[in-house]
């Protein structure tokens, strides 16, 4: 067991902490419900109109989640009072937000939050709308392609459970761009670059084009070019 004094949480730690927590059951575990029940989009918190049974199948990734979200609330509740283990997880979150103090001093406290973060993260993917979503790279290990939320600052593969840093990923990914190409406008390839979180405007690449600093192959089609991908991100890093 590691000593009391490694698991206490300085003020921002604590502050981060107690926010997951009252997201976890104020915002996420209601929001997974619905998303689970099929009574909600993702990205859409409002309910359908359809009063009636829940569809079948229902959604099990978010399924999973909740098991797992409910699952440390239980455990944390149970550390305030046994008894509190096995309330239902309204009840048992309530327990916890309820015994502020006792939640931030305890001696697991550091492991707690940790277990937390990766909890809330994942739960906040499953509730980010596909279109938010970011390409950051790929799974060093077995290849899967890696997206995430643009906060996000680690990334764990759903096929092999891999799990690193997203910056190292998007740095792998960013020494990869010069073997790839994208043929489109302007305009297009800028839409590409966003879906990987690299931001430029359609107009800073016509604007590269025209004074040469690009060296893209026009195609036959009007305003289309072969672009090489590194070569828009370096021009990036120059003008940043």
């Amino acid at each position: 067991m590691k000593p009391a004094s490694v698991n206490m949480l300085c003020q921002n730690c604590r502050e981060t902490y107690w926010t997951l927590i009252r997201q976890l059951g104020h915002v996420q575990l209601p929001a997974l419900r619905s998303i689970m029940l099929k009574q909600a989009r993702i990205g859409n918190p409002a309910h359908t109109p359809n009063k009636g049974n829940a569809p079948l199948p229902i959604n099990t990734r978010a399924q999973d989640l909740i098991s797992e979200s409910e699952a440390w609330l239980a455990e944390q509740a149970g550390k305030i009072r046994a008894a509190y283990a096995a309330y239902d997880w309204r009840k048992a979150w309530y327990a916890i937000i309820s015994n502020k103090h006792t939640i931030l001093t305890m001696s697991t406290a550091a492991d707690d939050y940790a277990a937390l973060e990766h909890i809330a993260r994942r739960n906040e993917q499953a509730l980010t709308p596909d279109e938010a979503m970011v390409v950051i790279g790929t799974c060093p290990k077995c290849g899967h392609q890696a997206t995430s939320t643009p906060q996000a600052e680690t990334w764990t593969c759903p096929d092999c459970k891999w799990q690193g840093g997203v910056q190292a990923i998007k740095a792998e990914r960013d020494n990869k761009l010069w073997q790839l190409e994208y043929t489109g406008k302007p305009v297009e390839v800028a839409r590409y670059l966003a879906k990987m979180d690299i931001h430029c405007t359609s107009g800073q690449i016509r604007q590269w084009l025209t004074r040469g600093k690009l060296h893209a192959t026009p195609t036959k089609h009007k305003g289309e070019y072969v672009f090489n991908l590194g070569e828009i991100t370096a021009m990036l890093d120059c003008h940043n």
